[in-house]
């Protein structure tokens, strides 16, 4: 089987198909052996700032001399980046082998997993052969029917709850925060801090109910001292204080996210692992996550964020006012999928934002151009529609001045397709 084989096998399964229970995903990896057992994992749930804590731990675990797994979703740059050991993105040829070691265990069983559950298999499986020290999991969807909730883990962390996919979570942030709760596992921490009253009285119901040790981190104090394009630098005040620590990643709610990686390694400390305050400063500095207000250009800036919520898009739009004082020189492209409450997205971006560009990805999930017009007229005055995400930032460019800053949002598609078009030159 070749690479390609593989990829277009992986393809005949529901991607975006939501199936309730556990059932599929256990049978398979009960049938793999159970891999998700086979070495330490850390599980980070939550609505916003999943990815950037998964991405900060892979960074320090990795500068503290460990061999680090991750798996992610999803995909931003390429099919293969959900997976990585050692910050290294799973090769063609061991993606395809694992694809073979499942189809006969996939033919075996009569109700057919969604393509998630069948990657989240792929991810155990591939992380257990390669003999990881430790791997930090991203929960896909919600967490307590989420498939990758099979794991026992180190310790769990809940970033925030905020509205989002409520068709499938549920309509109030209580709901989704009972859903988001389920990750909690008997005698393991659970992490987590910021969280308003009513959403943290049912994750310390959750946690009670399990037996699992819940841990808040609101104790450990992060100031942002500066940020510029390139990176935000921080002083923390925890076991012991730490100064200006740089940060490459520039959105203001790295400040929170910071807070619970540096709980989780507190926590981590408590179980024996050894991770000195030189790995944490050297992989902080490091730590690289595309997508997440990440600056691909500047002079005249053009900057991707995967904001697709309400909670996501009012950070974005404060950071931009910051970073932007000047309106006139803040440009908005966006795009979004049909599932997403677009009138308070536009709501609040036009706060920012004087005029948008609009645009469609090319998912099947995205919303057709005309419903997304009829969305803007209602948040904003100067309209304009471009064929494809390539055209509107090229119209842009034509005109940008170099303190301009062009900013693509709405959907981790959009962003996706936005990036690849600009590292390819376009």
């Amino acid at each position: 089987m070749t690479y390609q084989q593989a990829r277009q096998y992986l393809d005949r399964f529901p991607r975006f198909e939501v199936k309730p229970g556990l059932q599929r995903i256990e049978r398979l990896l009960d049938a793999l052996g159970r891999p998700q057992l086979a070495h330490p994992t850390i599980h980070v749930g939550g609505t916003n700032g999943k990815g950037s804590v998964v991405a900060m731990l892979d960074a320090v675990l990795r500068a503290a001399g460990l061999k680090v797994g991750r798996f992610t979703s999803p995909e931003l740059i390429d099919f293969r980046d959900r997976i990585a050991l050692n910050g290294e993105w799973i090769s063609e040829a061991d993606l395809t082998d694992a694809v073979e070691r499942l189809i006969p265990l996939l033919q075996l069983l009569a109700d057919v997993p969604s393509q998630f559950e069948i990657i989240t298999a792929i991810a155990f499986d591939v992380l257990a052969r390669s003999h990881a020290d430790i791997s930090v999991i991203e929960v896909g969807l919600g967490g307590r029917f989420d498939a990758t909730n099979g794991i026992c883990p180190e310790l769990a962390i809940l970033t925030n709850v905020t509205l989002d996919h409520q068709a499938i979570l549920g309509d109030t942030v209580e709901k989704i925060a009972w859903e988001k709760a389920g990750i909690a596992k008997a005698g393991q921490p659970m992490l987590t801090a910021g969280l308003p009253e009513s959403v943290l009285q049912i994750v310390r119901a959750e946690c009670e109910a399990v037996g699992a040790i819940l841990t808040l981190v609101d104790d450990i104090a992060v100031t942002r001292v500066s940020r510029d394009w390139d990176a935000s630098i921080y002083d923390v005040n925890w076991d012991q204080p730490l100064r200006r620590i740089r940060i490459p990643l520039i959105g203001s709610a790295q400040g929170d996210n910071l807070r619970l990686v540096l709980g989780a390694i507190r926590t981590l400390r408590a179980r024996g692992w050894n991770i000195p305050d030189e790995a944490i400063l050297a992989g902080l500095g490091a730590v690289f996550w595309p997508g997440r207000m990440e600056v691909v250009r500047q002079s005249p800036t053009i900057l991707l964020d995967g904001a697709h919520n309400e909670a996501a898009m009012k950070v974005l739009t404060a950071d931009m006012s910051e970073l932007v004082p000047d309106p006139k020189h803040r440009f908005l492209l966006y795009g979004v999928l049909g599932d997403k409450d677009v009138d308070a997205a536009l709501s609040i971006l036009k706060t920012a934002f004087s005029s948008i560009g609009l645009c469609v990805s090319d998912s099947p999930r995205a919303l057709p151009m005309d419903r997304l017009v009829e969305k803007a007229r209602g948040a904003f005055q100067h309209i304009t529609a471009y064929h494809t995400i390539a055209e509107g930032i090229q119209a842009w460019l034509a005109h940008a001045n170099p303190e301009d800053v062009l900013v693509i949002t709405g959907s981790l598609t959009v962003v996706a397709a936005a990036r690849r078009r600009l590292m390819e030159g376009m």
